[in-house]
C-alpha cells in the first residue's frame, strides 16, 4: 500500500522510510501495526459514533459499577465493562499484553502458574514477610500505562488511544478488565526486577502474586523491611501498613492463603472460606456476599479459583467440584 503511495509521490521518501521503520519495530515485537485512529476503529470494528464512549468522555458509560466496603474501612470500586468493551480490552490483552514477558517472580494471571507456585518458595523458612499494596489498580496511571505502549513501539497518537480503551474515567486500571491484571505485571516490571534483586543479595526468596508481596528467608530480612517498603513506594506504590506481618516459624506462616511451615497445605478456614464463598455467592449474588464480609482481597475471584486449582492438585475430584460450583457463579466481571 505505501510502495503505492510512494510511487505515485503521494507521500515523500522520508515519510516512506519512517512506515517502514514504524512497521519493522511493530512486527519485530510480534504485535499489530495500528496507524491512527480510523485504523484502530476498524480493526476492532468500532463505529465511528461510538468512538467517544471508548476513547473521549463519555469512556464512564462502557463500565457498571460497584462499590464493596473493606475491613480496613473505606470501599473499594469494582467496575465491569460491557460486552462490546470487555472484548475489544480482550483483543489488546491476547494481541499486545501478552506477547511481553513479566518478572519471574510475578506468580499472578500467568498461564501454569498459581497460589501454590507462588507460595512454594516460602516453605520451611524462619521468617515470612507479607507486604500488601496499598489499592492497586487505582496506584496504576494512565500515565505508566500510555509508556508501556509507547516503549513497545506504537506512535503517541495509538498509544493513547490503547491506553484510554484500558483505564477509566479517573485514568487509572479498572478493576475488572480483563486488560488490567496482565497491564499490572507489565507495569511492575521494574519494581519486581528491584525486589528480585535486593532478594538475591541476601540470599532470600521474594515473590508477588498482584498487590501481594513475600520475602522468605533467614530471621535476619527483618532488617529488609524499610528498604522494600522504600522502593515499593520510589515505584509509585503505597504500602498498607495495617497489612504488613511478619510470620516467624513457631507460628502459622500463610502465603496467598496457604500455610507454609513445612510444606504448603490449606487450613481448615481456607477450606470453610471457599464453601461459604460458593453457597452465599449463589444464594445472594457476589457483589451482596462480598459487601458483607467486607472483604478486602483485591482480587476476589481469582483467589478463590486459586483456592480451587490446589484442592485439584491433591483431591481431583472435589477440586474438580468447586471449580464447577465456582464456574456456575454470575461474577461481577
Amino acid at each position: 500500500m505505501y510502495e503505492d503511495a510512494k510511487e505515485k509521490s503521494i507521500i515523500s521518501q522520508d515519510a516512506y522510510q519512517l512506515i517502514k521503520i514504524y512497521i519493522g519495530r511493530l512486527e519485530d515485537n510480534d504485535i499489530p501495526v495500528i496507524f491512527n485512529l480510523r485504523h484502530l476503529r476498524k480493526i476492532l470494528k468500532i463505529p465511528k459514533q461510538k468512538q467517544s464512549a471508548y476513547f473521549g468522555v463519555n469512556r464512564n458509560e462502557m463500565y457498571r459499577k460497584f462499590m464493596i466496603p473493606k475491613k480496613s474501612g473505606g470501599y473499594r470500586k469494582i467496575e465491569a465493562p460491557s460486552e462490546e468493551l470487555k472484548l475489544r480490552q480482550l483483543w489488546i490483552k491476547e494481541n499486545i499484553i501478552d506477547k511481553f514477558k513479566i518478572s519471574d517472580s510475578a506468580q499472578g494471571f500467568r498461564k501454569n502458574h498459581s497460589i501454590y507456585g507462588n507460595a512454594l518458595p516460602h516453605v520451611g523458612k524462619e521468617l515470612v514477610i507479607n507486604i500488601d499494596i496499598k489499592d492497586f489498580f487505582p496506584s496504576i496511571t494512565y500515565q505508566k500505562v500510555f509508556k508501556f505502549f509507547r516503549y513497545i513501539g506504537y506512535t503517541n497518537q495509538v498509544s493513547h488511544l490503547l491506553t484510554k480503551m484500558c483505564t477509566n474515567v479517573d485514568n487509572v486500571l479498572p478493576q475488572g478488565s480483563p486488560a488490567s491484571p496482565s497491564l499490572s505485571n507489565i507495569v511492575l516490571l521494574k519494581m519486581d526486577k528491584r525486589l528480585s534483586k535486593l532478594a538475591g543479595a541476601v540470599e532470600c526468596d521474594y515473590t508477588r502474586y498482584a498487590d501481594d508481596i513475600t520475602f522468605s528467608g533467614k530471621k535476619v530480612i527483618k532488617s529488609l523491611v524499610p528498604i522494600i517498603c522504600k522502593i515499593i513506594e520510589e515505584e509509585g506504590y503505597d504500602v498498607n501498613k495495617g497489612k504488613l506481618r511478619l510470620q516467624y516459624s513457631n507460628q502459622r506462616q500463610e502465603v496467598t492463603g496457604l500455610t507454609v511451615n513445612k510444606k504448603v497445605s490449606l487450613s481448615k478456614r481456607t477450606i470453610k472460606e471457599i464453601e461459604n464463598a460458593i453457597y452465599y455467592c449463589k444464594k445472594y449474588g457476589v457483589q451482596e456476599h462480598m459487601t458483607r464480609i467486607k472483604c478486602d482481597k483485591s482480587f476476589y475471584k481469582e483467589h478463590l479459583y486459586g483456592i480451587a486449582y490446589f484442592i485439584k492438585m491433591i483431591d481431583k475430584e472435589k477440586g474438580k467440584k468447586y471449580l464447577e460450583e465456582l464456574n456456575r457463579i454470575e461474577w461481577l466481571y
